[in-house]
């Protein structure tokens, strides 16, 4: 007989879920739009709403012997790559919204793990196979198929949305490659405390300097909004993504990200009303199809 193992104890598991939860982020973002908040100011709530519940694990986490003597570097190294996952990235991404539509944000958001296999490509100075290659080629195809069509439809803003989308999946691939190492050292929660604390740090500050105390008074849907990206889109997925990463290695978490655009498309054609077409479908395939072979040629 087969012992089955647990839901949750599969990493795979908790991958797919995280990814479920984050594809719900550029809808929440796109309704709270339509009040006319600005990317800076909804991402300062986003993060402020998070920060208790990590400060609260990361409590609760420091009761409990580490499984390694914390280190200054280790903790400054945590820090950068919640700087570049956390605030880099989620910024970029955010502000490409006022740009594209919330599918092709994700979609284009999708192919990070491209920019995951060349930083180890080069970190391990290993060349890029030919089906790895092939692999990248049919995910781009797919993306410019649905690029050029966004072009012609929706004008020259979708030039910028999309390099400040790639711009955004570069520096997450760092956290990716990066969060593998500190996730297995420390452990997955204390990693994403100290990276999602150090991100608040940031976006507070970079806040701060640009705008006034009372651009964080907003209507009721815009704080109901970001308090759903906040916990719904940022707090349990990211716990859930470290913790499969840790599991299973950041090229399997990035696997289970194929659910991701088609979920965002669901919603987004259901909740925003945005036009997908045969077009869409189409790049989007040919997309997933690329980056799913890709991870998982790669994992060999």
């Amino acid at each position: 007989m087969f012992k089955s193992r647990p839901f949750f104890n599969s990493g795979f598991t908790l991958a797919f879920i995280a990814v479920a939860m984050f594809s719900s982020k550029s809808i929440f973002i796109k309704l709270a739009y339509e009040y006319g908040v600005d990317t800076t100011t909804l991402m300062t709530w986003r993060m402020l709403l998070a920060m208790p519940f990590y400060l609260y694990m990361l409590l609760r986490v420091l009761q409990h012997p580490m499984r390694q003597p914390i280190s200054v570097n280790s903790v400054s190294s945590m820090i950068v790559l919640g700087l570049m996952g956390y605030y880099a990235a989620s910024w970029l991404d955010l502000y490409a919204l006022n740009f594209i539509t919330a599918h092709y944000e994700r979609i284009v958001l999708y192919t990070y793990p491209a920019f995951v296999l060349i930083i180890n490509a080069l970190w391990q100075k290993r060349p890029i196979r030919l089906v790895e290659l092939s692999s990248l080629t049919l995910a781009y195809t797919g993306l410019l198929l649905i690029f050029y069509y966004d072009l012609s439809n929706l004008g020259e803003a979708v030039i910028t949305g999309t390099l400040l989308v790639l711009a955004s999946s570069l520096s997450f691939s760092f956290y990716v490659v990066g969060s593998q190492k500190y996730s297995g050292k420390y452990g997955s929660k204390f990693f994403t405390c100290v990276a999602m604390l150090a991100a608040t740090a940031a976006i507070v500050s970079h806040f701060a300097i640009t705008h006034s105390l009372t651009d964080l008074l907003q209507p009721l849907p815009v704080l109901v909004y970001a308090a759903a990206i906040a916990i719904i889109a940022t707090v349990i997925p990211s716990f859930l993504m470290n913790a499969a990463i840790e599991k299973i290695g950041a090229n399997n978490a990035s696997i289970s990200g194929s659910l991701g655009p088609v979920l965002t498309t669901v919603f987004a054609i259901f909740l925003l009303d945005e036009i997908f077409t045969f077009v869409h479908a189409v790049g989007m395939t040919l997309v997933i199809a690329g980056i799913y072979y890709l991870s998982k040629k790669h994992k060999s």
